[in-house]
């Protein structure tokens, strides 16, 4: 009986574990925030300002890169127009990608445009002033510093590679860039958001 007992213990608490969970909720595969941070910006399009508040009723996918990016930021666009592509068009006009330029001395607005625009025309590329790009970046966390450099056009740019999605003007999701790349789970999380 002194070994069985553990055995029984242990068992009960399982199922008590099972039976507590939730049911019929969707387990989201991109790190989920428990307590979402509010956040909002004001950085500039080619037609002027963008609020992210003004997007309030949209789902919004955030990436911080810049435009002369060898490699992550051109594969994290790519795996943001495949998702955004799965989604049915009804599901699309309530998504909104934006892409925020971290280098915004080669990236005007019309440039960082015209980059996001060139991996999908419904996306959204921003980019305003050094100090106003450093204080979104904070705002999210993200890291950015120029490095590797030669000269005044010739440098890279070393970046957070992470996708925020904002729900409601709050910080919901985050996708890393191994995780961006799942396009199916991707979709999923942002079916079960809508």
């Amino acid at each position: 009986m002194k070994r069985v007992l553990p055995f029984l213990i242990v068992a009960g608490l399982l199922l008590l574990g099972y039976l507590l969970l939730p049911k019929g909720g969707h387990a989201f595969y991109g790190t989920r925030l428990l307590n979402p941070k509010p956040v909002d910006f004001t950085l500039e399009s080619p037609e002027g300002p963008v609020r992210l508040s003004e997007l309030q009723g949209k789902l919004v996918l955030i990436f911080f890169g810049y435009v002369h990016c060898p490699d992550v930021c051109p594969t994290t666009m790519l795996a943001l127009k495949r998702a955004y592509e799965a989604l049915s068009p009804a599901a699309q006009a309530r998504v909104q990608v934006v892409f925020i330029s971290v280098d915004p001395r080669r990236d005007p607005p019309e440039v960082a445009d015209r980059y996001a625009k060139g991996f999908h025309p419904s996306f959204l590329g921003l980019s305003g002033s050094e100090e106003a790009i450093r204080q979104v970046a904070q705002a999210f966390g993200a890291y950015y510093q120029v490095s590797r450099y030669r000269g005044p056009e010739d440098y890279l740019v070393d970046h957070t590679a992470t996708t925020f999605v904002v729900q409601g003007g709050k910080l919901v999701l985050l996708y890393s860039p191994d995780k961006v790349e799942e396009t199916d789970k991707v979709v999923a999380d942002l079916k079960a958001l809508l």
